[in-house]
């Protein structure tokens, strides 16, 4: 039987404007691209396997040759008075976007919407490609009444989707293949159309059913799909003729995106919004995400390698480790969330376009990523900036699974904020509540600094521990051509060096025992694992006999005296270690360097906010006596 289209009448009981369900997604003020990737995603999600990454891919597509397919597949096409126009759609320049995952249920369940699915089925099937706002039934997961799917026409120029499925179920009907398009109401003569529209065989009660098994793999392999012959389950929905929005810029220079540019941002919307889906959990789950250019994936990078995200994963890490501050509540549900924060670097090395393209905020993080239980970013809650012009700092806030259920009641139907307005009773107690909850959270941890104590030297070992290997990039630590030079960095607050020898007997610079150790340029601010720290470069010159070098840190007064007694409580700053370029560490201030030729070692010191702070390096001792 050929495959055709079959357009809704309307019932005399009413049905829904095709109209009405595309606008039901309002005007988002996201960009469609990234609106896309965290409904797509979201979808994935909640229909992952028991098993095995989730796999999610986006391809971006120019048709080719395959609009001839299309064309011969696809037309003629709905009634022209739907407003739906295919045979223009498809011409060869036409690009297509194709949404892709592996490892997920596939849209199992009945092929009917008024069949009652099975106790041990979930009806994605009918929910994807029929009904309009169903409620979710997932437990936990990211969707609320499913109509975050009026993206996916929304984004076709022509208003049209395919989608080609490999349910779970298995059995003759797990292969489907179907078209939808949603246009305008419309008459044809007397009788009322509602403007949907399905492209699939038509049964003998003249209602539209999916192509499948075989002819299904038929049809998705002249298209150039994926296709499921390895028999993964999964499923691809194609946007035909896609409208991939504009670049940004001044009226007269904004033109439409290439599928290279389009590629790019779908990258940087699927890092900043699905970052935790990157990140395995305590059982390994996450997903995998590729994004390309006609068929040539590149997988999306980790985001820990991203200075911008790596201090949100470290604030994941802590809220999932129980680690967090609880946002407790008098009255249920009593535990509704978990936040935590981490720090970075306001002077970020990325400079790659992976980043900037989705970025949703401008310059250096101050933000909190608000997300549910399913760990879908929903928005980024700006803070004050940090104290210290050069410090960034990044928040995790996650709801309980108690508290889960409330602040889905609060979102839109995009998912990407948390409105009170409208909400009653311990809804709109949570919404509000967290909030509050969330900005006192920021105004004491960026108020008290790190939480070293008076001293600053509590937990000094662990954190020596935490540095383990890591050594700063010579370009940061090093002068320019090589010369050694002294000062604050970023203004005050900073870090001087001071470079002594050592006292009397010990101060000589014979051969024997070698040149001067001395400071080189400026220290550096190193954030890992989003604590900060103050890093010195120390040049040892080659000698032939073994040196002890010791290291202080102090803070320096107005007019550059030392300071001789802290306020009361104000944290001071300690020597945490020394580490060679090799990768030796010598924790405490002192550090025996052997005989040999020149090296470069790393001073570490806690950091001190709103001060600026001293290095000095003396010879204490050497074997020459």
């Amino acid at each position: 039987m050929n495959p055709r289209w079959w357009s809704q009448p309307f019932a005399p009981e009413g049905s829904a404007a095709a109209e009405g369900i595309v606008k039901q997604l309002g005007r988002p003020a996201l960009d469609p691209l990234t609106v896309l990737v965290r409904e797509a995603a979201q979808n994935s999600w909640d229909a992952r396997l028991p098993e095995g990454v989730v796999e999610f891919g986006v391809d971006v597509r120019v048709l080719g040759d395959h609009a001839d397919t299309l064309r011969e597949l696809l037309l003629p096409g709905p009634h022209s008075e739907s407003n739906i126009d295919l045979s223009k759609a498809l011409r060869r320049d036409a690009v297509v976007l194709v949404v892709s995952d592996r490892n997920t249920r596939g849209l199992g369940g009945p092929l009917r919407a008024s069949v009652r699915a099975h106790d041990d089925e979930t009806p994605d099937f009918v929910q994807f490609l029929r009904n309009v706002g169903e409620p979710s039934d997932h437990v936990f997961g990211g969707g609320t009444y499913g109509f975050g799917k009026g993206i996916f026409y929304s984004l076709s120029r022509a208003g049209t989707i395919l989608v080609d499925t490999h349910t779970a179920a298995g059995g003759p009907d797990a292969r489907r293949l179907m078209g939808a398009a949603l246009g305008h109401s419309w008459y044809l003569g007397k009788r009322r159309f509602t403007g949907r529209h399905w492209w699939g065989t038509i049964a003998d009660d003249e209602i539209p059913d999916p192509i499948l098994d075989a002819q299904a793999d038929t049809i998705s392999h002249r298209l150039g799909l994926l296709g499921f012959g390895d028999g993964r389950t999964g499923t691809d929905v194609v946007i035909l003729a896609a409208d991939l929005g504009g670049t940004v810029g001044s009226e007269p220079d904004v033109r439409e995106r290439t599928a290279e540019e389009a590629a790019t941002f779908i990258a940087s919307s699927i890092l900043w919004n699905l970052w935790p889906k990157m990140v395995p959990d305590q059982h390994g789950r996450h997903m995998r995400f590729v994004v390309g250019v006609n068929g040539s994936a590149v997988p999306v990078p980790d985001p820990q390698s991203f200075d911008e995200l790596a201090p949100f994963v470290d604030a994941l890490r802590e809220v999932r480790a129980g680690n967090g501050e609880p946002f407790s509540r008098t009255v249920r549900p009593k535990h509704a969330g978990n936040f935590a924060m981490a720090l970075g670097s306001a002077d970020s090395a990325t400079t790659r376009l992976l980043i900037d393209a989705a970025k949703p905020f401008e310059g250096p993080s101050h933000h909190v990523a608000r997300m549910r239980v399913a760990e879908l970013v929903v928005d980024y809650l700006a803070g004050p900036p940090h104290t210290d012009p050069r410090l960034a700092y990044a928040g995790v806030f996650k709801t309980s699974e108690d508290a889960d259920a409330l602040f889905a009641l609060a979102e839109p139907p995009t998912h990407d904020d948390w409105i009170s307005k409208g909400l009653t009773g311990a809804a709109r107690g949570v919404v509000q509540g967290a909030r509050t909850f969330v900005q006192k959270q920021l105004d004491e941890r960026l108020g008290l600094g790190p939480q070293s104590g008076g001293s600053g030297g509590q937990g000094l070992g662990q954190l020596s521990v935490l540095l383990a290997g890591i050594v700063p990039a010579r370009s940061h630590l090093g002068a320019k051509d090589g010369e050694s030079r002294d000062g604050a960095i970023g203004g005050a607050p900073g870090a001087t060096n001071t470079n002594r020898g050592g006292g009397g007997e010990h101060g000589g610079s014979s051969a024997r025992r070698g040149g001067r150790a001395r400071l080189h340029g400026n220290p550096e601010l190193l954030v890992h694992a989003g604590k900060p720290y103050l890093v010195a470069m120390v040049k040892v010159p080659a000698a032939e006999t073994a040196r002890v070098l010791a290291a202080d840190v102090e803070v320096v007064v107005e007019g550059g005296g030392r300071e001789s007694e802290p306020p009361l409580g104000a944290p001071v700053p300690q020597i945490m270690q020394w580490q060679s370029a090799a990768g030796t560490v010598a924790r405490g201030r002192t550090v025996t360097i052997p005989a040999g030729q020149e090296s470069d070692w790393y001073v570490y010191a806690t950091h001190v906010p709103d001060a600026v702070v001293r290095f000095k390096v003396i010879q204490e001792t050497s074997d020459a006596g």
